[in-house]
């Protein structure tokens, strides 16, 4: 029961966390990421992905991967094409394979400027950092009432938390104890009242509680990502419950993009990345 409440807590692969003053850790208030392009960067991008072409359309840089077989995708036609001397698979009319692509992309059409080449082997996700927002007490986290530290008395604090008009969302610091109800840390986001919840989640629960402040609600954020995922560009959309934003995905991220966002809901709000960087 615990792993699947774990796992409907968030939309997206998570990272940072809040710091008890209610600042995002992780939060860059400085020079734009390196994966930004200027507004008039008339230069080339590079992106590392599946090339498809079959009897339904031309060779695709796929953003989306159905994976059949063959498989399907989406994505933006790509001009000057050619499997010739590229190792590929093929199943009657489609063909496939990975390449590292570099060209230039009007919005529709991704242009090659240099031959495909072999693709970047991403390392590893980095693991989330699910530790407490707060502090561990000088004696460590302990249980406070045994009789409600259990599963049950777990979700209803989690149903209650999630039910304040102004949480801004929870998660789980396991603290070694793979699920154990009696060592692990449960932490609930608040924009106000910080006190007040403390008290109401304490009246269910009675294992280790961090109760931290946010600069946003949960509802907030659902509203800023229902707002942009309507938007024409946008790829993707998810809440990162941690940092207390939402992530973006567009094919090329700019960084006028990013600094509208950032004037219209405010800094640190969303976080803006690109399917294709410049090259």
């Amino acid at each position: 029961m615990l792993v699947l409440v774990l796992v409907g807590l968030f939309f997206t692969p998570l990272a940072g966390c809040a710091d008890p003053d209610g600042t995002p850790v992780g939060a860059d208030p400085g020079e734009p990421d390196p994966g930004f392009a200027p507004e008039s960067y008339p230069g080339r991008f590079r992106a590392s992905g599946l090339v498809l072409e079959d009897a339904s359309h031309g060779p695709q840089l796929c953003r989306n991967v159905a994976l059949s077989h063959p498989p399907r995708c989406g994505g933006p036609d790509i001009v000057g094409w050619s499997w010739d001397g590229l190792e590929h698979s093929e199943v009657g009319s489609a063909r496939w394979g990975s390449f590292e692509l570099v060209g230039t992309y009007d919005g529709k059409r991704f242009t090659l400027t240099e031959p495909p080449g072999p693709p970047r082997q991403a390392g590893p996700e980095p693991a989330g950092d699910f530790s407490s927002a707060c502090p561990p007490p000088a004696d460590g986290w302990r249980v406070v009432d045994g009789a409600r530290a259990t599963d049950d008395a777990l979700q209803q604090a989690i149903a209650l938390a999630s039910s304040s008009p102004v949480s801004a969302g929870l998660w789980i610091d396991q603290n070694g104890g793979e699920n154990d109800p009696r060592r692990l840390v449960l932490n609930a986001l608040f924009t106000d009242d910080l006190p007040g919840n403390e008290a109401r989640l304490r009246a269910v629960w009675g294992g280790a509680l961090c109760v931290a402040p946010a600069a946003r609600t949960t509802a907030e954020l659902t509203r800023v990502q229902t707002e942009l995922a309507a938007l024409p560009g946008v790829l993707s959309t998810g809440i990162d419950t941690l940092a207390n934003r939402v992530t973006v995905e567009v094919y090329v991220a700019t960084d006028a993009r990013r600094q509208e966002l950032a004037a219209r809901y405010g800094p640190d709000t969303v976080v803006l990345t690109g399917f294709l960087s410049p090259a």
